[in-house]
């Protein structure tokens, strides 16, 4: 707990990172030359706005890789995985992937915004469930607090981030 405080004082009023590994180290082969496992952490690409290390709504923040720690030096490349093994991503397929532009700069990969709804309807009391494409071509079934019995129109969700159609209300029903 004494480490999420630090971490939550310390983002106070600042900038959110660009991405954030997750302490969970997962056991991944290496690329075809090692036959041993090693440890990686998931990397997230992380939203402009959110700067709380214990929200722990990540359901849609896309996957950027996997830190591996190199050697002793406390450095980290990214790695992704290709056929269930890891393999460093190198610039040119940084910028493949949307992680960097052509400069090398990080770019932000946050949340993907909503492109389609194609159906919305109860789910249990006081939840709808809205059928949604992303824009990174993902499917969603998207769980939305709504205030009253009247259910959001699908035309509502479009072009907003998944975090953004928590809360449906009448009044919001305008923007």
């Amino acid at each position: 707990m004494a480490e999420i405080e630090t971490a939550k004082a310390d983002l106070q009023g600042q900038v959110a990172p660009m991405a954030a590994i997750i302490a969970d180290v997962t056991e991944l082969a290496l690329d075809a030359n090692f036959r041993e496992a090693i440890a990686g952490h998931l990397v997230l690409g992380w939203d402009a706005d959110r700067s709380s290390v214990t929200d722990f709504s990540w359901d849609y923040l896309p996957v950027l890789g996997y830190a591996v720690q190199i050697g002793t030096s406390g450095k980290y490349v990214l790695h992704e995985q290709r056929a269930g093994r890891l393999s460093p991503i190198t610039a040119a397929r940084a910028v493949e992937l949307g992680i960097h532009d052509h400069g090398g700069h990080f770019l932000r990969c946050g949340q993907p915004a909503i492109t389609e709804c194609r159906a919305v309807r109860p789910y249990i009391v006081g939840y709808a469930q809205a059928d949604c494409i992303l824009s990174d071509g993902r499917n969603a079934d998207i769980l939305t607090s709504v205030e009253s019995e009247s259910l959001p129109n699908p035309a509502w969700y479009i072009g907003k981030r998944p975090s953004d159609v928590a809360l449906y209300s009448e009044t919001r029903a305008v923007e």
